[in-house]
């Protein structure tokens, strides 16, 4: 007796239906925690603004000082930005920082990060123009890992240079050749590993012995194009363990220029002096008190970090990001402790609520990359069911009942053309699913905001910091490298360049201490 398998009819499956995944052995169809996360994934739309990297940045810090240096190119102020965070994990990692927690351990400083960006926007320049600006310090370059190796080279090149900045352009196709390749295919396992520094081993032809690692780390820093993203990773693999471990963020195009207004980058008299008096700033920053040592929190930190967390609960606990990006996000907080604390010049002192506060924002920013990347696997189906969530929001706020046929009258002729006989009617099935989502199609409302535990407290900092954000940063800045003229009379480059960079200043909004 042979039986068929019944074609599920459930208003998800529908609407889902065309979906597929690759795999080595072809193609299948979605599984139902695919579906699942993808039911919520495809209807949530973000707001530009909402990945504005400046709204992390604290006046009169170093990170506003790169901003500044990139206001005359059309670069997307995201990928200079995070390209110093990278660089300032890496250094600190290379040289022995770490955070101790009670009962944790020692977290190293090894953030995993991923950026994406549209073609043409100058994510390898932004790139190199930070590494320019750092090589003209006088500390020891970087430690950086080969690129390109197969699975058996790479285990040898970790091996020689445990702890080293992986920086990796054009990052989906490597990471597709990771995933399909078998030259590569090792590769994924032993990253898994090194994630949790857990021993990775390969037993090499040429020798009786194993190559064992007993603790491997490093940072990684990738970079590719947004719009090819989706032709090398598929959605499976970005919803596995592999592509999880990191975090992503999404350099959006500036709002206030664009390529045509500029043909050429850092050109004239006054970009290499900047660039000297930023790697003066970075040369301070490294040589501050306690910059390579045990980070510790003060009693604050902890109390306020637990309290973030479960306000994430109320927020995107019930958002369409799986959870499994929300815990490796949330834990990567503690690497940018050390990092923020760093970069504000504050090593010497305990990690303090305010450097903590600016952690959980940079979480948040990852928050809000990572579920667009993902949203952005169907593009057809989120802009039709974004459609038909907008008129089924007008149709309930005129008081009649939502149903099929009044949403369809809701619709202009054009829009009602999108859809197929009886999708409207799936659409809303799926959507009643998922009603209860504060905020789901307002990028404005309450559905990311703070439990009131963490509102109270942020207002409470803000309070006390407000006014004087930016005089502290630059005081904190300028000691640095008062400090530094002190042992080395021949370092003035921030003394004479600090009339030009004050004379340039971007006035950034900033939702806890900024101000106008």
């Amino acid at each position: 007796m042979t039986t068929t398998r019944k074609t599920p009819t459930t208003a998800e499956h529908a609407l889902l239906r065309e979906l597929t995944v690759k795999t080595r052995k072809g193609t299948r169809r979605l599984k139902k925690y695919e579906r699942d996360a993808l039911i919520q994934m495809l209807a949530v739309k973000a707001a530009p603004e909402e990945f504005d990297v400046r709204n992390l940045i604290p006046k009169g810090s170093f990170l506003e000082r790169i901003v500044r240096h990139f206001e005359d190119t059309d670069i997307s102020y995201a990928l200079p930005v995070m390209h110093v965070v990278m660089i300032t994990a890496s250094f600190l990692t290379q040289n022995g920082a770490c955070l101790e927690v009670p009962g944790v351990g020692r977290v190293l400083p090894t953030l995993w990060t991923i950026g994406l960006a549209g073609s043409g926007s100058s994510k390898t320049l932004a790139s190199e123009e930070i590494d320019r600006i750092i090589s003209r310090g006088k500390g020891l370059p970087l430690n950086r890992l080969a690129t390109g190796c197969t699975d058996a080279q790479w285990i040898v090149e970790l091996n020689d240079n445990n702890g080293a900045f992986w920086f990796q352009d054009e990052v989906g196709k490597t990471f597709k050749s990771i995933l399909t390749d078998g030259n590569y295919r090792r590769i994924k396992p032993w990253c898994l590993d090194a994630y949790s520094h857990k021993p990775i081993a390969n037993r090499l032809k040429s020798e009786k012995n194993k190559l064992v690692i007993d603790r491997p780390y490093f940072t990684f820093h990738g970079l590719t194009v947004d719009e090819t993203w989706r032709d090398d990773i598929d959605l499976s693999s970005m919803l596995d363990g592999f592509c999880q471990r990191f975090s992503y963020y999404v350099a959006v195009p500036r709002g206030d220029t664009d390529i045509f207004d500029h043909f050429l980058y850092f050109e004239g008299p006054k970009v290499d002096p900047r660039r000297d008096c930023l790697a003066e700033i970075w040369d301070a920053l490294c040589d501050q008190d306690g910059a390579c040592e045990a980070y510790t929190l003060n009693d604050e930190v902890l109390p306020y970090l637990k309290a973030w967390w479960s306000g994430l609960r109320q927020s995107w606990g019930q958002s369409a990001l799986p959870k499994s990006f929300i815990r490796r996000i949330g834990f990567a907080v503690l690497r940018y402790l050390m990092v923020l604390h760093f970069l504000l010049g504050k090593s010497r002192r305990p990690v303090d609520i305010e450097t903590a506060d600016l952690a959980t924002r940079f979480a948040e920013y990852h928050f809000l990359s990572a579920l667009h990347i993902v949203q952005q696997y169907d593009r057809a189906k989120t802009s039709r069911i974004q459609v038909a969530a907008d008129a089924r929001a007008r149709v309930s706020d005129a008081g009649k009942p939502v149903t099929g046929r009044e949403v369809s009258r809701a619709l202009s002729k054009q829009q009602r053309a999108q859809f197929e006989k009886g999708e409207i009617g799936e659409i809303l099935s799926v959507l009643n699913q998922i009603e209860e989502m504060p905020g789901l199609f307002d990028a404005t409302s309450d559905a990311r905001e703070k439990s009131s535990a963490i509102e109270g407290r942020r207002d409470e900092i803000k309070a006390r910091l407000l006014l004087n954000e930016r005089k502290r940063n630059e005081r904190r800045l300028r000691e640095l490298c008062r400090g530094r003229e002190r042992s080395n009379p021949a370092s003035h480059l921030y003394r004479d360049a600090r009339d030009d960079l004050e004379s340039n200043v971007v006035q950034l909004h900033l939702p806890l201490t900024g101000t106008e």
